[in-house]
């Protein structure tokens, strides 16, 4: 190999170690210091503003184990009833759970019934169209509110300028599974990242157990290709010039996947989803406006791309094998880490490694053809049956 030809091969080498010690290390690190520098000020003072009116939209399929104790969930939610509407969209399920919500009319509770299963991005277009009222509350049927989530999530709207807002969602494990716990402890890092960006009110991307958004800015999902709702609508209103915020007290509970091969299905859904429609995302890296740039680009755009990096960097220390003592050393720490992720000696690093294969599986899904947007849900390990 040539002299010059190294020289490059080193350059990219040093290039992707960086992005990858920035995606995981160094961007973590600086959130607090960017949130500081560049908060938004003078924000709404949060008074004692009349109550919005809102509609909570929750698409469901096959959700006859969890439905009705959601339902309660939602029953016992402390806001003003005549304030409140509760939709539930039942996206073509094969079970009983059309029948259980359409049996808590009386309480207000509102069956909004698709003929097929068409997927969730479907049901949310058609529940968008149904609703009344002037604040939207997208959530997952599985997703347990604490009381007073909902005059938590929509305080920060007195803000003009607030299109979004995105609840505290504790995920916790029964499951006892490698990658079960490791979502868990994944999460936990992932909503304290949330925590800075909602100071600087540029949160990129809401989490779809639990955000809210002014009707007037919902965006229709495309329904074409599988996509992520909570991104695409969250990142559209960011778009629009509206600002994205994490309320931490508003908090909501959920299970991980009860089985390792459920969350893994998962990881690879939300790969595919996202790259699906990733060239509609690109305008968030717009130069003019730096700080949500920096913060799509270190949170999502290397996040995503994370195992193309480790294939590249991997490719290009084995060809520096013999140059010098440094690419030496790191090759054979890069086998060791390699070695303990597969063997699971180190269940953390199984988690990193599996969920860096589902981005990959997911990335290359994406560029084969797809039936609609149709998706199939998988059990939480707190349900007692599949």
């Amino acid at each position: 190999m040539s002299a010059e030809f190294l020289f490059y091969v080193q350059l990219v080498f040093w290039i992707l170690l960086f992005l990858f010690i920035h995606c995981y290390l160094l961007f973590p690190v600086s959130l607090p210091f960017v949130s500081e520098l560049f908060k938004r000020r003078n924000k709404v003072e949060k008074g004692d503003a009349e109550l919005p009116t809102v509609s909570i939209l929750i698409s469901a399929y096959n959700e006859e184990g969890v439905i009705e104790k959601k339902i309660h969930n939602l029953l016992e939610i402390d806001y003003p009833k005549d304030k409140l509407e509760i939709l539930i969209g039942d996206d073509g399920s094969v079970d009983r759970t059309a029948e259980i919500v359409a049996g808590y009319g009386d309480k207000g509770i509102t069956l909004v019934k698709a003929p097929k299963n068409a997927g969730k991005a479907a049901m949310l277009n058609r529940l968008h169209k149904v609703a009344k009222n002037e604040i939207l509350l997208l959530c997952d049927a599985n997703t347990m509110f604490f009381p007073n989530v909902v005059r938590k999530l929509v305080n920060p709207f007195q803000d003009k300028k607030i299109g979004c807002t995105c609840g505290h969602l504790i995920l916790s494990d029964k499951s006892g599974s490698v990658l079960g716990r490791g979502e868990s402890s994944y999460w936990d890092l992932e909503s304290e990242i949330k925590k800075f960006e909602g100071v600087l009110d540029r949160l990129v991307g809401g989490n779809g157990a639990l955000y809210a958004i002014r009707k007037s800015l919902y965006t229709e999902l495309p329904v074409r290709k599988s996509v992520m709702d909570d991104f695409f609508i969250t990142t559209k209103i960011l778009q629009k010039g509206y600002y994205c915020t994490f309320v931490t007290s508003a908090i909501g509970t959920e299970q991980t996947s009860k089985e390792s091969i459920g969350e893994y299905r998962r990881k690879v859904r939300i790969g595919r989803a996202n790259f699906n429609y990733l060239l509609s995302y690109l305008p968030l890296l717009n130069p003019l406006r730096p700080v949500l740039a920096y913060l799509f680009f270190s949170h999502k755009i290397l996040r995503w791309f994370s195992p193309h990096i480790m294939i590249l960097l991997f490719i290009a220390n084995a060809l520096l094998l013999t140059s010098g003592v440094v690419y030496q050393v790191s090759f054979a720490c890069y086998c060791l880490v390699l070695l303990l992720c597969v063997t699971k000696v180190v269940p953390s690093a199984y988690y990193f490694l599996t969920m860096n294969a589902a981005l990959m599986k997911g990335f290359i899904l994406s560029f084969a053809p797809e039936k609609g947007g149709g998706w199939a849900r998988e059990a939480r390990s707190d349900e007692e049956t599949a």
